[in-house]
């Protein structure tokens, strides 16, 4: 459980860090004060960067559609890796059966 807090931690971190990068100090809003708009701010932002990576179909909606996108593009990823999996083990298998066939003399 810890674990997966911290994980959880470091993402929300990373994230208004990624967000909130053009601004060289902690006045994300630039009104010349830090305070409980700034923190507005940066989660407006971080919100919104989330948003606009989550459309991933760029219909401006973050919703069952995008993720029918990612699980078919997953899917498919996850097929080739298998095809490629399936070869290179039978490419194993056929090189080592090859070297179990006993040489014939001629």
């Amino acid at each position: 459980m810890e674990i997966v807090l911290v994980a959880l931690l470091v993402i929300v971190v990373g994230a208004f860090w990624y967000y909130n990068r053009s601004t060289k100090s902690f006045d994300v809003n630039q009104d010349g004060k830090v305070d409980a708009a700034d923190v507005k701010a940066a989660v407006q932002n971080v919100v919104c960067g989330v948003k606009e990576t989550a459309d991933v179909n760029k219909d401006g909606k973050v919703d069952a559609a995008d993720v029918k996108v990612v699980a078919e593009k997953a899917t498919t990823e996850v097929k080739k890796a298998a095809t490629k999996t399936k070869a290179a083990a039978k490419k194993v298998a056929d090189k080592a059966k090859a070297s179990r066939k006993p040489k014939t003399k001629a």
